[in-house]
């Protein structure tokens, strides 16, 4: 294990080897070679390149909703890697236009990574802001929460549209294991139902899947600390030319309306929303609550502010209601995190295991 965990944090070159290694015949098999449906820019060995082109076909040519999300990211300009990772999926950079898979991944697991971080992809294009603290804290409670139940609704309705397309549920089952809750409410799939009609209830399984990410306390809480409380805490022990500096890279000043962000981020591929029955969903306790570390971190936050700058305090947070999860132990597998805030999370639940 110690060498395993060494080879996370070396050289690009190196991790470039591993991402070789791990998407080799050796470890995969073969792939047939095979012209890719959708025409992205693949990055990688000739191995790799025949693994990432299998994952996109399995997606183009089975799964409607989820063929639309490639096209709309390769549309964008993205580009389609690997790179190993020790505490995630996949990510997707919006500056880069780049998603990474981690192939230590099997490939139904990848295959709805795929569609996930397409879907991130997608939601730029759509125009959903993706610069962390450029909202109030409340829109930012809802808005980053949002866009990553509707990446995992958009994955969950890909997995399905496949087994409906191919009777192959490995796809399915795979993202079943990973997270439950998002698929406990899911009425239970007949795998002789044809695409026709998986397709026809997009909506309804997505409004499931979506509603379902917010019963997974140890998620929400992990992005929580890292997309909003990390940002907040980041000013503490910082001298004062440092601290002006986070203070203009995080505004925190924008506003969008629990309704603008469901309209906004959780729309089907035919354009109609799919929350469009409960544009009020975000105002859920157990989706806009907020944990009193967090509270605590934007008190100091802008109250620091305020000293040094005299704008006004963000007091979008205080009406939230409170949540208490209970516990905050990230599991394996969660998706787009900035690489040092992932390796921050699994860092602290290792002291924090080892403590108890």
């Amino acid at each position: 294990m110690p060498v395993l965990s060494d080879a996370f944090t070396r050289s690009d070159v190196q991790r470039s080897f591993l991402s070789r290694v791990f998407s080799s015949p050796l470890v995969r098999g073969f792939y047939n070679s095979e012209k890719p449906e959708i025409e992205f820019d693949l990055a990688g060995s000739n191995s790799e390149r025949k693994r990432l082109t299998h994952l996109i076909n399995s997606i183009a040519k089975n799964s409607p909703t989820g063929k639309k999300i490639l096209q709309d990211a390769a549309t964008a300009g993205y580009t389609i890697g690997f790179e190993t990772m020790s505490d995630s999926c996949g990510s997707c950079d919006k500056e880069s236009k780049t998603i990474l898979l981690n192939p230590m991944m099997n490939d139904a697991k990848l295959t709805t990574t795929l569609a996930h971080e397409s879907r991130h992809a997608q939601q730029n294009l759509r125009g959903v802001n993706s610069h962390f603290c450029a909202y109030d804290v409340a829109t930012e409670i809802r808005l980053r929460r949002a866009t990553e139940a509707d990446a995992q609704a958009a994955a969950l309705q890909t997995a399905l549209e496949i087994r409906a397309a191919t009777r192959d549920g490995s796809a399915f089952r795979e993202f079943k294991s990973s997270y439950p809750e998002i698929v406990a409410d899911l009425p239970l799939f007949s795998h002789e139902k044809p695409l026709k009609e998986v397709v026809a209830d997009r909506g309804k399984n997505m409004t499931i899947a979506f509603c379902g990410w917010f019963d997974q306390d140890e998620i929400v809480s992990t992005y929580e600390d890292g997309y909003l409380r990390s940002h907040l805490k980041s000013v503490a022990g910082k001298d004062e030319m440092t601290q002006m500096h986070i203070f203009a890279e995080r505004p925190f000043n924008g506003h969008l309306s629990p309704v603008e962000i469901v309209k906004q981020v959780c729309r089907t591929e035919n354009g109609e929303c799919y929350l469009a029955n409960d544009p009020h969903v975000l105002n859920r306790p157990k989706m806009c609550g907020i944990m009193p570390e967090t509270k605590a971190a934007a008190d100091m936050f802008f109250n620091r502010r305020q000293q040094m700058t005299d704008r006004s305090k963000d007091i979008s947070y205080r009406e939230l209601p409170e949540r208490n999860p209970r516990s905050f132990a990230p599991k394996y597998g969660y998706f787009d995190m900035p690489y040092d805030i992932k390796k921050a999370a699994v860092a602290k639940t290792v002291l924090n295991s080892r403590s108890r």
